[in-house]
């Protein structure tokens, strides 16, 4: 199950850059995958949330995740097509050379932050 270990990896790069913006806690987090990377949706929210629970920062955090769809050009033909299960090959002239035009990204997209803090005692 590689959808921990990317769990891990996003926990880790928002809780640098919330720490940089001395964030009190990390509301949401916004991603795009591309389909190409094969990311079960599912596991990957479910694996956020137990690392997320795990960090005072992410607790409550939510994952929104947005697909990219795997998409190519043929170099025959120039027609666009959606890539499905990493067959390449054009449904139009069935040639087997095309250029990856979206759908391997791994980004993320955004992050909402709250960097408020409480006083403690009311006024003064």
């Amino acid at each position: 199950m590689h959808e921990l270990s990317i769990a891990d990896a996003i926990a880790g790069v928002v809780t640098e850059q919330a720490v940089l913006y001395q964030a009190t806690s990390i509301k949401s987090i916004h991603v795009r995958i591309g389909e190409a990377n094969a990311v079960d949706t599912d596991a990957l929210r479910f694996c956020f949330d137990v690392v997320s629970d795990a960090q005072p920062l992410l607790s409550g955090a939510r994952l929104a995740i947005d697909i990219v769809p795997h998409r190519a050009r043929c170099r025959h033909c120039g027609q666009e097509f959606h890539v499905v299960q990493c067959i390449m090959q054009c449904p139009t002239c069935d040639c087997w050379e095309a250029d990856v035009l979206s759908g391997t990204e791994f980004m993320i997209q955004d992050m909402e932050i709250d960097n408020s803090t409480t006083r403690e005692g009311g006024d003064g």
